[in-house]
């Protein structure tokens, strides 16, 4: 499950910030949300910790 939440209103570019129960659920996040900066918190990541993801300007999501 994935929950998406949407800033940067005024801004040019929007940038969002989803929310994943694990890094799988990742997947199903579609690719017109994925925006340079935008943010994926996964609750339950690697060893069963919180993980946070950013991503680039090719979609592709970098674990910081």
């Amino acid at each position: 499950m994935n929950i998406m939440t949407k800033r940067g209103e005024q801004d040019n570019v929007v940038t969002y910030e989803h929310y994943c129960d694990t890094a799988a659920d990742m997947a199903n996040i579609d690719s017109k949300y994925i925006t340079l900066g935008s943010i994926c918190v996964v609750v339950n990541g690697t060893n069963g910790e919180l993980d946070v993801y950013m991503a680039d300007s090719s979609k592709q999501w970098h674990l910081l």
